[in-house]
């Protein structure tokens, strides 16, 4: 479970994420934008921690000896993507004003 929790805490990083802590376990606690968690949130779910600020939120995402290899590919693959369209669209947004 320990080595799915850092598949996710490199995909995270990999996506800009910042985190709450630095976790080494089978814990992450990513900062996520509340618009993208409530994408998130359709598919999977997470434990919320506390509100960051206005915007963001931090999560607890916990694996164990019963979280499948697909099921953390799958929730990468939508991290990357969601993160990929959220900072295209701010770009975007940010050329048309």
């Amino acid at each position: 479970s320990n080595e799915m929790a850092r598949r996710i805490k490199a995909t995270c990083k990999q996506a800009g994420i910042a985190f709450l802590y630095d976790s080494p376990t089978n814990q992450q606690f990513p900062i996520l934008s509340n618009d993208l968690l409530a994408t998130l949130e359709r598919t999977y779910a997470f434990a919320h921690i506390q509100r960051v600020d206005k915007h963001h939120s931090a999560i607890r995402i916990c694996t164990s000896w019963a979280t499948r290899a697909e099921d953390v590919e799958q929730l990468c693959a939508d991290l990357l993507k969601l993160t990929e369209q959220s900072h295209v669209t701010h770009r975007m947004s940010f050329v048309q004003h």
